[in-house]
């Protein structure tokens, strides 16, 4: 686990922020491993605790948790030491639920994302996913509150996802990001590159039992308002000032927030000299903490920055920060600074400005919790006053037909549309497969000499013409462009995709 770090020097205002909140409170789940112990903290304290049951047969407990919406279910690992058999067990405060007995796994979600993502809206099912030992990986729908039944499986093995090239070596993970409105997303992570700049991401619809490349998650370090959906993440974008060469590996010098409402993904905030990671919304997802690092090696500093890409303050670097999370009026965060030898919960409110914080509960001594989840009280949920977005660059739309909650509906494949023995994507558009035209209102798609809007125009094609993909793809002018070949032998650059008044028309559709 890296470690965050903070000032230590309590009581430093650094930035003026808005005047505190009545009744900001909240609610923490902190999680033990070596004994399976859940305590409940809230801003006056330790409030309760119990143990998460292990199943017959299983002695040891992975050391995180995924908790549900509104703090309850809990999802967990467990193994036996000696078979390095496991199990996904399912529990509430008063006995398991459910669980189901997994394979020989090499890495699973909760290494990755252990949040309450990973349950539907209403907690009665939970999206997981894990690789295989000997190769391969596997998503699956648990139920939590019914018959504890698999409703849904995935598998790389399988022949819709086969042909529609998607990656299942050895070591690929599938990670949940999210599940919500009968639609899991998930991103492949290959073993040994947890650090990457960039991954792919699909999203599966158990409706139509489907699958989508979905660009709006491509950071795996990443965090979500469960709110509304939005999701910031640290990435690599060379389209605004950096020093990539500076670095070991690469330079994540950006954070980008992908907005469900405008079904786009678009950076805010821009640290030229700086790589960014570990990324949280705070105060009820007005803000974010994110920490930097320079490349000249100097101790990395936590930043406060607000949704339109301005920077409230940063901390001095000096107390070690073990784990973060936000709450209404700021942020909670573990330490073993303020108490040597036992684990330090410390809430700082962000509102009345930025310190190091006022430790509220202690662990046993030895002891090393880790935060599971944090949320606010019910009264705190309406407080949010959120500002617009900074948009640094040309937005990364969403397949046309994005629904408002985050729901991808188009550039579907259904299996019973593909050709097992075509190595062609068909799901997607890619050199060497087809696209249908799609325009509205009688309007016809320009076919250019060249990718960009002042080239000269060599034909003009209507709507549900099919085309020949050659070539692409280019960006230019704010724009995604294909080289496409009619039927007729018209050859040219298209784009794939326009603004028009309902939002993101996609014009050239995988077909």
């Amino acid at each position: 686990m890296i470690k965050r770090v903070l000032t230590a020097l309590a009581l430093i205002v650094l930035a003026a922020l808005p005047a505190a909140a009545q009744g900001d409170g909240w609610t923490a789940w902190l999680f033990e491993g070596a004994t399976g112990q859940m305590t409940e903290v809230s801003d006056s304290g330790e409030r309760s605790f119990f143990f998460l049951p292990k199943p017959p047969g299983f002695d040891t407990f992975f050391r995180r948790v995924a908790v549900g919406h509104g703090g309850s279910p809990f999802a967990y690992i467990v193994y036996n030491s000696a078979t390095f058999q496991g199990q996904l067990a399912v529990a509430s405060r008063d006995g398991l639920l459910t669980s189901f007995n997994l394979p020989l796994t090499v890495a699973d979600t909760f290494e990755f994302n252990p949040s309450e993502d990973l349950f539907n809206e209403d907690n009665s099912a939970l999206a997981y996913g894990y690789s295989l030992d000997g190769g391969g990986w596997a998503v699956i729908v648990l139920e939590t509150w019914q018959n504890g039944a698999v409703t849904n499986q995935l598998r790389s093995d399988e022949t819709r996802v086969e042909a529609l090239g998607i990656p299942a070596g050895f070591g690929l993970t599938p990670v949940v990001r999210q599940f919500a409105a009968r639609m899991v997303t998930f991103t492949l992570v290959q073993s040994g590159t947890e650090a990457a700049s960039r991954y792919d991401s699909y999203t599966w619809d158990l409706n139509t039992n489907t699958l989508t490349l979905n660009p709006a998650f491509p950071g795996l370090d990443a965090d979500m308002l469960p709110a509304t959906g939005e999701t910031v993440m640290t990435l690599n974008d060379d389209r605004l000032p950096n020093q990539g060469a500076s670095f070991m590996f690469f330079q994540a010098n950006s954070l980008h927030v992908y907005d469900p409402f405008a079904a786009a993904r678009f950076p805010f905030y821009n640290a030229p000299a700086e790589t960014l990671f570990s990324p949280e919304f705070i105060q009820n997802g007005e803000l974010i903490l994110v920490n930097a690092s320079p490349a000249s090696g100097e101790t990395s500093q936590w930043r406060v920055v607000r949704r339109d890409g301005s920077v409230v303050g940063t901390l001095p670097a000096s107390i070690l920060m073990n784990d973060v999370a936000g709450v209404p009026d700021g942020f909670i965060y573990t330490t073993d600074t303020f108490n040597p030898g036992s684990t330090t919960l410390v809430h700082v409110n962000t509102r009345d400005g930025l310190d190091a914080g006022v430790p509220v509960w202690s662990s046993q001594a030895g002891a090393s919790p880790v935060i599971a989840w944090a949320g606010g009280t019910s009264s705190t949920a309406a407080q949010a006053v959120y500002t617009a977005w900074a948009a640094l660059a040309e937005p990364v739309y969403l397949p046309a037909g994005l629904a408002p909650a985050f729901v991808p509906t188009a550039a579907l494949v259904s299996p019973n549309q593909l050709a097992a023995a075509t190595p062609v994507v068909e799901g997607f558009l890619a050199v060497g497969g087809m696209a249908i035209v799609n325009t509205t209102e009688g309007d016809q798609l320009n076919v250019r000499a060249a990718p960009g809007t002042g080239a000269a125009i060599v034909g003009k094609l209507s709507d549900g013409a099919r085309v020949s993909l050659l070539d692409g793809p280019r960006f230019a002018e704010g724009y995604t462009w294909w080289k496409i070949r009619t039927a007729s032998g018209i050859e040219g650059w298209a784009v794939e995709s326009v603004n028009d008044n309902s939002g993101r028309l996609q014009t050239l559709l995988p077909g």
